[in-house]
């Protein structure tokens, strides 16, 4: 459970970040389009474009640690197993 001092922190933290995807909203208003492989967006704005590659990158990172914490722990069992006195 967070502390009180902890809750505020985290929640200047999250306004923080809030502010700062709305000044690259207001900042960015340009239309674009991303070309990969013979895949083509619609024209967005590239405010909008950024913030999908980071949400992009962000889940696959997170999936990425879940995969390799999994490893780890299945590796452990592994071992307790096989190191266990009978």
């Amino acid at each position: 459970m967070l502390s009180r001092v902890g809750r505020l922190l985290l929640f200047l933290a999250l306004m923080l970040v809030g502010l700062a995807v709305i000044l690259l909203i207001l900042q960015n208003p340009q239309q674009s389009q991303f070309h990969f492989l013979h895949w083509i967006t619609p024209q967005l704005p590239f405010s909008i474009l950024l913030i999908v590659a980071f949400l992009l990158g962000a889940f696959s990172s997170t999936l990425l640690g879940l995969w390799l914490a999994g490893r780890r722990k299945l590796g452990s069992l592994r071992l307790r197993r096989t190191s266990a006195p009978e």
